[in-house]
């Protein structure tokens, strides 16, 4: 794919997944909160609604899928407006896409552990 095709892409995937993004990101300021303080209890966020929807698996793929469709394609973007030389911006998007893979293994790697308790017994850190 031409460079040209691909960030046209990267930029519709920015403007596609900023609302989605912010929303679900105030969604979890918001519960975040709600755990914490009485404060918002007149919106409706008890501390059990709020526990239940900050800790929700389905709200933490749809973040972490979010952050990742969103925050890749606009490094790869302020990295090709921001280094002009051809090689330079190659290597920031070949570590930019390390970077965000790595993300997604450790993510991935969460929730399977949340989901199989026992798979990472005798090679995780700390009690086990």
């Amino acid at each position: 794919m031409d460079e040209a095709r691909r960030l046209r892409i990267y930029l519709k995937l920015v403007e596609y997944t900023s609302i989605p993004l912010t929303l679900l990101m105030i969604l979890y300021v918001l519960t975040g909160y709600g755990m914490i303080s009485p404060a918002l209890r007149h919106l409706g966020l008890s501390y059990a609604l709020s526990a239940n929807l900050h800790t929700s698996p389905v709200l933490r793929w749809l973040l972490n899928a979010a952050v990742i469709l969103h925050g890749y394609p606009g490094l790869a973007l302020l990295a090709r407006k921001r280094l002009k030389r051809r090689g330079l911006w190659r290597a920031a998007e070949a570590a930019i896409a390390l970077a965000f893979a790595a993300y997604a293994a450790a993510v991935a790697h969460a929730e399977l552990y949340i989901a199989f308790p026992g798979l990472g017994r005798g090679w995780r850190f700390g009690r086990g």
